[in-house]
């Protein structure tokens, strides 16, 4: 009988489908260790930081952005003055190697590959066991939406994120959040309801709404634009609009993002009426 642990039949290893699994690491309050202290090591530095790590910097020299940001970070950030020594692997969760010197680079990487820590090695992707995508985010009421791309090259990466996060911006799509927060979000929206007439922060608010409310009958074409499950409320003779910001208080407890689209002469009286029921709201005024 073969034992579940058993070591894989000798052979070549299959071709793996992917290039590396995109992953989201958390590090908040765990080490990082980054070994050099030029430009590269201060830049990715800060991603760490801002990931909520916390950082040992080991290097004989230091450049004067990695000094400034060790000022800057206080106790987040220590750096010892020093080469590298096996035992500075000791504590670390993940190692960041960056030396300039391909060798020093690589025998840490060997390393960290022999003690199952992730290394990031910025010189040549490929001889760590991780790699840092370039990263950009959309704002939605509900949250950032961060994006990754990592196509291993760095600078098309960077280009790429770019692109994607300027398409969302101005012809969002698919930015709801699926996760029902507690409350939801409000947003009073100046405009017709003719979607080629909004503006994009309009726009953006729109596809990531779970209801739609309108004066009058909805632009078809926007409606084609947004999920199948939107909720959209036209306001008219048998839905008066003080009826509707009772509906939209309902949904904002219940933890649905709202937009109310109105005429730019009725958005203080809608502001009004939103006010009475005790519902806070951003305002984002139309087109002039």
């Amino acid at each position: 009988m073969t034992s579940a642990l058993s070591a894989p039949p000798a052979g070549p290893a299959p071709t793996p489908a992917l290039d590396g699994l995109p992953l989201t690491v958390g590090l908040a309050g765990r080490e990082v260790l980054l070994v050099g202290a030029g430009p590269v090591s201060a830049r990715r530095a800060e991603t760490f930081l801002e990931a909520g790590a916390i950082l040992r910097v080991v290097a004989p020299r230091v450049d004067p952005a990695m000094a400034d940001l060790a000022e800057r970070a206080s106790d987040r950030l220590v750096v010892v003055t020093r080469s590298f020594t096996p035992t500075d692997l000791d504590s670390p969760w993940m190692v960041h190697v960056a030396t300039g010197d391909p060798h020093v680079d690589a025998e840490i990487a060997a390393l960290c590959e022999q003690r199952r820590i992730w290394c990031v090695a910025a010189g040549d992707a490929g001889l760590g066991s991780a790699r840092v995508p370039a990263r950009t985010a959309v704002a939605t009421p509900a949250g950032l939406v961060r994006i990754a791309v990592d196509s291993g090259d760095p600078r098309r990466s960077v280009r790429v994120g770019r692109h994607v996060a300027r398409s969302l911006a101005t012809a969002p799509a698919g930015l709801r959040a699926r996760r029902r927060p507690a409350t939801g979000w409000v947003a009073l929206v100046g405009g017709s309801g003719d979607g080629d007439l909004l503006t994009v922060r309009a726009r953006r608010l729109v596809h990531a709404a779970d209801v739609l409310v309108t004066d009058g009958a909805a632009d078809a074409a926007l409606l084609t634009e947004l999920d199948d499950d939107v909720e959209v409320l036209e306001t008219g003779p048998g839905l008066p609009a003080a009826r509707v910001a009772e509906l939209v208080a309902a949904r904002f407890a219940a933890g649905h993002g709202v937009v109310r689209i109105a005429a730019a002469a009725t958005l203080a009286a809608r502001a009004r009426e939103l006010d009475a029921v005790g519902v806070e709201f951003e305002v984002v005024p139309g087109v002039v």
